[in-house]
């Protein structure tokens, strides 16, 4: 049986409990499924302070203890554990690129989540922005050569990459991210039958800078003085909480709340508009995806992988990442309902089968059973 041994961080409690769950859990709890759809055996490599082997039905946890090494460094002693356990044939993920290490006599596959080092920079120097923002993309770029088979959420890294070098040496493929429920045709139809009364707007995204809470709260303000019939849902949890509730303490149509990962369908599925006002270190954002699959007018900032999804007043809204631009485009979509439902409508059939889970699931088998096998040495 074949072996996919996945290095990621600390994941797994030693009782087999997820004590984390985000994008990245999600992703390998994904793959973990599909691959045992193949009869393909997941080993979940993780740093642990007691090593420990859980076996399970679908998956086998290994905590092992890293000695020296600390932070990201951890990952060389996961690749040498791995390289002393895996047999021919056997293949070594690495959850994210920054964990890619070389693995002579193993096919290694890295996965590459979306250009994160492209946030709004603090420092006023040119010259120290210049600097910092080279030693970034060197950073990276060793990350990303570190692995025989590069998988990337969008086309944003692939263009960004080759203007570095030429990635002809190293097989590099693009898969989607991917929705998990979506509503069948006839429920999008009955969400926009008649011109929804309240009509509600939802902005799912972590409270920090990056993700552009700032510069949408005002927009917020503005909007909400200016259609009574809006209602709005700020979802997740920050530093900029604190702002938010006090912006809107007085404003009895909007909500502050968070939910779990599982729970995003549902919550998108009870809203007609969702804002992604993002400011950098964006893949193919799942939030979208989720968005468009339960019927909603998407309206985005043109930043990282988003613009892989959206094409612009077709399936909706892309716009530079600044408040004048998102009050003008939110502005026009809450007066033209017409337009915002057609537009959702355009999204929903836009992603129904390239962000499927089930071609995702497809698109990973064929990368696994493409791979070279390799004698290990």
């Amino acid at each position: 049986m074949k072996n996919i041994f996945i290095i990621y961080r600390s994941m797994f409690t030693p009782q087999g409990e997820v004590h984390t769950i985000g994008g990245i859990e999600n992703y390998i709890m994904s793959l973990i499924e599909t691959f045992k759809t193949q009869q393909w055996r997941t080993q979940i490599v993780q740093p642990a302070k007691t090593s420990f082997c859980l076996e399970r039905e679908d998956v086998i946890i290994n905590g092992v203890t890293t000695g020296i090494y600390r932070g990201n460094s951890k990952k060389f002693a996961l690749a040498q554990w791995v390289k002393q356990h895996a047999k021919e044939g056997d293949v070594v993920i690495f959850a994210t690129d920054s964990y890619a290490v070389k693995i002579p006599g193993l096919a290694t596959v890295g996965i590459q989540h979306g250009v994160s080092w492209d946030k709004p920079q603090t420092n006023s120097s040119f010259l120290g922005q210049f600097v910092s923002s080279l030693l970034n993309h060197y950073k990276y770029l060793k990350f990303a050569r570190k692995s025989d088979t590069l998988i990337c959420v969008d086309h944003n890294f692939v263009n960004w990459y080759r203007t570095w070098c030429s990635p002809q040496a190293q097989q590099i493929k693009v898969i989607y991210n991917f929705y998990q429920q979506r509503l069948s045709t006839d429920q999008l139809l009955q969400k926009w039958a008649q011109s929804p009364q309240p009509l509600k707007l939802i902005i799912a995204r972590r409270f920090v800078d990056y993700r552009g809470i700032a510069i949408i709260a005002p927009v917020i303000e503005k909007l909400l003085n200016q259609f009574e019939h809006l209602e709005v849902t700020f979802a997740g949890e920050g530093p900029l909480q604190p702002l938010l509730e006090k912006a809107f303490a007085k404003h009895p149509r909007v909500t502050i709340t968070q939910y779990q990962a599982q729970e995003s369908f549902h919550i998108h599925q009870q809203h007609h508009i969702a804002v992604i006002p993002t400011l950098g270190s964006e893949g193919t954002s799942l939030s979208m995806i989720e968005a468009m699959a339960a019927g909603c007018l998407v309206i985005s900032s043109n930043v990282g992988g988003l613009s892989n999804l959206i094409i612009d007043g077709y399936n909706g809204h892309l716009v530079m990442p600044n408040t004048n631009e998102f009050e003008r485009v939110i502005y026009r979509a809450i007066n033209d309902i017409n337009q915002t439902q057609q537009l959702a409508i355009n999204g929903y059939e836009s992603i129904k089968h390239v962000c499927s889970q089930a071609q995702w699931s497809r698109a990973w088998v064929d990368v696994i059973k493409s791979l070279p096998s390799k004698a290990c040495h």
